[in-house]
């Protein structure tokens, strides 16, 4: 199966936004790694986006803004866990940590009064299957349910990434590059 990568940088801000594709190999590694390569892509503190898609597998979305952190998204962690570009996935929270560490943080401070209902893991989560940040576009205007929604349906990873681009912009530039 055959990957695709792009890796993506905006001129500019809101309507007047233009996404540039940038020039650079996307090796496999851990986040911190890539994003020392993504952000030596830039000259100055813009967002760098670099799309993955494993061809009818899964689609992967990761961030830097200059100095800041990396941010990773993947579609499907359990398919991409195989794939060349596993390190980069290794260390993400799941669909499931990630649920766990919400529940956490709105629950009450005794833990003892724990109900049955609470004790079940609920069966939507289990099926979840992607991993990292959702909602590291939302600023850019892609919502946390959009990267949810497209990962979760069965989408075609080349599909959501358009789907994305279309919300963002970069829709042309990423067909440019296929």
């Amino acid at each position: 199966m055959a990957y695709f990568t792009a890796v993506l940088s905006p001129d500019g801000s809101g309507d007047d936004r233009e996404w540039r594709s940038v020039e650079i190999d996307l090796e496999a590694g851990s986040p911190d790694e890539l994003g020392d390569a993504l952000r030596g892509a830039v000259d100055d503190d813009s967002p760098v986006l670099a799309v993955l898609e494993r061809e009818d597998e899964w689609f992967a979305l990761v961030r830097t803004d200059g100095p800041i952190d990396v941010k990773v998204f993947v579609s499907d962690a359990v398919a991409a866990a195989d794939s060349a570009y596993a390190p980069l996935f290794a260390e993400l929270p799941t669909a499931g940590e990630n649920a766990r560490a919400d529940d956490a943080e709105d629950s009450d401070d005794d833990p003892e009064e724990e109900s049955d209902e609470e004790a079940r893991p609920d069966p939507a989560v289990a099926e979840d299957v992607w991993a990292g940040d959702p909602e590291l576009l939302t600023d850019l205007g892609c919502p946390a349910e959009v990267l949810l929604r497209l990962s979760g349906s069965g989408t075609d990873p080349a599909a959501a990434t358009v789907e994305i681009g279309e919300l963002l912009g970069f829709a042309d530039v990423l067909e440019s590059l296929r």
